[in-house]
């Protein structure tokens, strides 16, 4: 029987990629759907059109982040920005 293979797997050796249709006896056929690899040939028509559709998308506000924001100073004093050094 015929069988669409799903993903790209090794089948007896041989390589089969997504989408061709080999022939396969019942035991490696049944191993391979188990696994999720294959279907029977008839299950799912082979289709072409992947097209993404248009969707309308809603406007977003637009915000402000960090970045654009300027900066302040954060409480310290011009004369200990500086010194390293501790007061006795």
């Amino acid at each position: 029987m015929n069988y669409r293979v799903l993903r790209d797997c090794i089948i007896k050796g041989a390589r089969a990629k997504s989408g061709d249709v080999i022939a396969l006896d019942d035991k490696t056929a049944n191993e391979m759907m188990s696994l999720g690899r294959v279907i029977p040939g008839d299950a799912m028509p082979k289709t072409s059109d992947r097209q993404v559709k248009e969707v309308e998308s809603r406007e977003t506000k637009s915000t402000t982040t960090a970045k654009n924001k300027p900066r302040t100073s954060r409480g310290r004093s011009k004369s200990s920005a500086g010194n390293s050094k501790a007061s006795s």
